[in-house]
């Protein structure tokens, strides 16, 4: 493999030195006659779920604050169930309080299946809805649209479920 700096060093990478999943580029670095240095430069590659939540991660935070989006909202608890789909038995649980002044307004909640692509839960409008109206408690059931995993894209949806019981406080 030749240097990718064009430096006209060849290069020979043993295979024990590669690191799996990674698309490595090596370049020897100094003057002619002394000693070179080896510099390693990855390139990790992302895969669908991983692109997906890198975006959803950009999105909120570029969202503005939930104290600067509800003004009037002076607490707000939550209490997030996950079941599997078509399981009645609960898979994990998540009680919280949010600090107003560091939570993000786009409200998201991810997947609990470490395969889902594309999925997750966004209680930004129920919250919002929730906000208008000025209510205490609000709760109910999401459902993940996401697909199962890569090999089932446009073939097999998640289905997991999400149940969520929202106290707010004004």
């Amino acid at each position: 493999m030749g240097c990718p700096a064009n430096c006209g060093v060849t290069i020979r990478v043993r295979l024990r030195d590669r690191v799996p999943g990674r698309r490595e580029s090596r370049c020897f670095q100094g003057a002619p006659g002394e000693r070179k240095t080896l510099a390693f430069m990855y390139q990790t590659r992302l895969g669908a779920r991983a692109e997906y939540r890198q975006q959803q991660r950009q999105l909120a935070s570029d969202s503005t604050s939930l104290a600067e989006t509800f003004r009037d909202l002076k607490s707000l608890s939550l209490d997030l169930s996950y079941f599997g789909p078509h399981s009645p038995t609960r898979t994990s649980e998540i009680k919280y309080s949010v600090n107003l002044a560091h939570a993000k307004s786009l409200f998201r909640f991810e997947c609990q299946n470490t395969e889902c692509v594309g999925g997750d839960w966004d209680l930004s409008a129920e919250l919002a809805r929730a906000v208008s109206t000025r209510r205490t408690a609000l709760s109910g059931e999401m459902i993940c649209q996401g697909w199962r995993s890569k090999a089932t894209i446009d073939k097999v949806r998640c289905n997991n479920i999400l149940r969520y019981n929202l106290s707010l406080g004004y």
